[in-house]
């Protein structure tokens, strides 16, 4: 008789502890995404504390891109070399961190360089989501949790502007970042304490854990993830259908909405939280549509051709009221729910076990939109501007930010084009595709040999 080694797993570490473990994952990415957006409300403290042009605002909230950017293969790679638990607490006290520093800065390099320390710590948010989910939940709910996380996020964006344009008025932008401070150190406990690396399931005589890559092994896979060119692929549609949330909610959009519309601070935090709000409900409706029909690039391209249109509504079309405004923001955030879709592909076009390092090339790729755009759309700002105040800062009208703002419909349609060339993956892993065409060779064979083999029995 053969003893069973497998050890009992209760229904709690099995149903609930996964989605748990996610969640406290999803609550880093949160908090990513308040430090990410906070300079969007603060345009005007930021600009008169440092006496900076709108060139200098987009380089200062683009610090954090640079570096967020640039961390998103180490990110991967460590998250492959080392599991989640110790590299993500790391990560938070990072950010919180290069937070105290923001708040303390009294000159333009100090704010850069607390901005720089964030986007290094935040670097490990989202896809220390996705490399939880692709441990500890099964491959179909993938892009699910993907598109969860982006909707969790973005509603704390959108609740972080609202907040923070009612009392940075009242208090200024830096006791009003204080608060962050606390919520990121007990986040970081948070963390310490719950995540877990991997399941307690693996660690049987049975079925081992998972042993971690090795540097070669590292390299290697960032060498195949380099020359796949569908990750290129996937990474710049990826990037173009996201930018209108790195440089428009993110950044520009509520200068823009009180430029261009005449709102108030309020209605422009609403109207962006509507955008959020749109977002947030697409993310996992089209995640889970996605994984029910098995197709990645038709979702991708219909919700590219709808969000192009309706930004085009925004940007060039006049006389739009303040209601209307709600309408159209709401149903443009819900067209770009899509783009989560991404990681799902380069998590479907890579083996398994680096997927964390494939999703970060992919999150790397994404992300570069808001590092190249956000000081692009502040240069062409000042490029377009003709008028000095009186404080020697340049002053923006509406047609200004048209202009410099229309890089966003042109880039959503760039990326509906480059979607066509993506290929489909049928929602199935690397290794499923591996097996299956192992299976299919085959059958193939032995279809191919058993009629040989009749006909030379019938010859002899």
């Amino acid at each position: 008789m053969i003893a069973d080694n497998r050890t009992k797993v209760s229904f709690f570490d099995k149903a609930v502890l996964p989605w748990f473990v996610c969640g406290i994952g999803i609550l880093f990415y949160c908090y990513n995404y308040f430090l990410r957006v906070s300079p969007s409300v603060m345009q005007n403290d930021l600009t008169q504390t440092f006496h900076i042009t709108a060139t200098q605002f987009g380089t200062l909230a683009g610090f954090y891109y640079f570096a967020y950017t640039a961390m998103q293969v180490p990110a991967g790679m460590i998250y492959d070399k080392f599991g989640a638990r110790f590299v993500l607490f790391l990560a938070c006290l990072t950010a919180v961190v290069g937070l105290a520093i923001f708040i303390a800065a009294d000159s333009f390099a100090v704010a850069g360089a607390g901005r720089f320390l964030i986007g290094i710590g935040t670097a490990f948010s989202y896809i220390g989501v996705l490399k939880l989910a692709s441990i500890w939940l099964p491959p179909n709910r993938f892009a699910t949790v993907a598109g969860i996380t982006t909707a969790v996020g973005m509603a704390c964006g959108a609740l972080s502007q609202k907040y923070l344009s009612k009392v940075v008025e009242v208090i200024g932008y830096k006791h009003a970042l204080h608060t962050a401070l606390l919520l990121g150190l007990a986040l970081s406990v948070a963390i310490l304490f719950i995540i877990r690396s991997r399941p307690k399931q693996v660690f049987t005589k049975t079925n081992k854990a998972p042993v971690p890559l090795t540097l070669n092994q590292l390299m290697s896979a960032v060498r195949i993830i380099a020359l796949n060119p569908q990750m290129w692929l996937i990474g710049i549609v990826g990037c173009l259908l996201y930018l209108p949330a790195s440089v428009f909610l993110d950044l520009w959009g509520i200068p823009y909405l009180k430029t261009v519309y005449m709102l108030t601070s309020q209605q422009a935090a609403t109207v962006s939280e509507l955008t959020f709000l749109g977002w947030i409900i697409s993310g996992p409706v089209v995640g889970i549509i996605s994984d029910k029909i098995k197709r990645r690039r038709m979702p991708l391209i219909i919700s590219g051709a709808l969000a192009a249109t309706l930004l085009c509504v925004i940007f060039y079309v006049p006389g739009i009221t303040v209601s209307e405004l709600y309408v159209i923001f709401f149903a443009a955030g819900f067209s770009c729910g899509a783009h989560p879709l991404c990681f799902a592909l380069s998590k479907e076009n890579n083996p398994a076990q680096a997927s964390g390092t494939a999703v970060a090339v992919t999150n790397m790729l994404i992300m570069a939109g808001g590092a190249i755009f956000q000081p692009v759309v502040g240069k062409l700002l000042d490029m377009h501007s003709s008028t000095i105040g009186a404080n020697g800062l340049p002053v923006y009208a509406a047609s200004d930010y048209t202009f410099a703002l229309s890089v966003i419909p042109l880039g959503v349609a760039l990326g509906i084009i480059v979607s066509a060339f993506l290929k489909e993956t049928h929602c199935e892993s690397h290794e499923s595709v591996n097996e299956r065409k192992a299976e299919e060779a085959v059958k193939e064979t032995y279809s191919n040999v058993i009629p040989m083999t009749r006909k030379a029995g019938a010859t002899l």
